[in-house]
């Protein structure tokens, strides 16, 4: 079965969306992005051809957050087959491992998936991959925010992250003060709508950046990047954010939220204000709204594909 969509209607799709809930007054900044603009608001849409699609504040930068799990898993995968990254993911290879930390103020499968980036032991390096992927997926360069760097790395020091991964056994595949700071590195670039929608064309398209044309990964992997993002998805409500709005999606708690389905499309909206599950509240709207509008979902039998006018 086949579903053709125009692009007027997509379009229109993205407008509807924006003007439904640019008014929304709900939820709050988080703390370590104080200073955000709670006005901002954007919608970017980009298909694998690189047809774009922009709506309001679609060019304010801002901090990743989790989202930067996204090119950091294409470079895994890379590095990795999917049986080698989910034995690394999940247990060391030469003991038994303690089950994750506690009440950690930051991830650490995050830290952990930086442990494991190659090559082992040399930061300048493992960092220097992990930018050049993003700008490779994004067509331009991601700036780092400073001061929301130095607000996670004094988090990190307060709540003695390093010491508590190491009191609990959780194991690493580098130095665990290595991996965590590229780790809160990672969450503190800062990128807009329209870079993360090209990021996700990017991954949509198999691995061509759709701006660009140069091919920045093996197609092949696609599909395990785009299921990790489905298995964890926005903070805390992967579940029903799959029902409700039937693409696969990381959140920042910069307040965006970036949703991608393979051969389809890339989504990400942003507005910094967050429910209590730590997700944009007009953001996530934002993207629900355009979805059920157009009736697309990774989990239909429908192949989708968006016709010119």
């Amino acid at each position: 079965m086949e579903r053709k969509i125009s692009l007027a209607d997509l379009r229109k799709a993205v407008d509807e969306a924006y003007e439904a809930n640019k008014s929304i007054k709900e939820g709050e900044v988080d703390a370590r992005n104080a200073g955000a603009d709670t006005k901002s608001f954007g919608i970017s849409v980009m298909l694998p051809d690189g047809t774009l699609i922009n709506k309001g504040d679609t060019n304010v930068k801002s901090p990743m957050g989790s989202i930067a799990k996204v090119p950091l898993s294409t470079v895994l995968f890379t590095q990795n087959t999917p049986k080698e990254l989910i034995k690394k993911s999940g247990q060391c290879p030469c003991h038994k491992v303690a089950s994750k930390p506690k009440n950690l103020s930051f991830s650490a499968h995050g830290v952990r998936a930086f442990s494991a980036l190659e090559p082992v032991g040399d930061a300048e390096s493992k960092w220097n991959i992990y930018v050049n992927r993003m700008i490779d997926l994004m067509g331009s360069a991601p700036e780092l925010n400073d001061t929301v760097l130095k607000t996670l790395e004094k988090e990190a020091t307060d709540t003695k992250f390093v010491d508590t991964l190491a009191a609990d056994g959780y194991y690493l595949y580098d130095d665990a003060t290595l991996a965590t700071n590229l780790y809160l590195k990672s969450l503190s670039m800062t990128a807009s709508t329209e870079q993360l929608a090209t990021m996700g064309a990017t991954i949509a398209a198999d691995g061509v950046n759709p701006v660009t044309g140069n091919i920045v990964f093996d197609g092949s992997i696609t599909q395990n990047v785009v299921a990790l993002m489905a298995a964890k998805g926005p903070h805390k409500m992967r579940t029903p954010w799959l029902v409700a709005a039937g693409v696969p999606a990381k959140s920042s708690f910069g307040g965006t939220i970036l949703g991608i389905i393979p051969g389809v499309m890339a989504i990400a909206a942003y507005s910094p204000e967050l429910n209590p599950a730590g997700v944009s509240v007009k953001a996530a709207h934002a993207i629900i709204d355009v979805m059920n509008k157009l009736d697309i979902s990774i989990f239909a039998s429908a192949k989708v594909n968006f016709v010119k006018d």
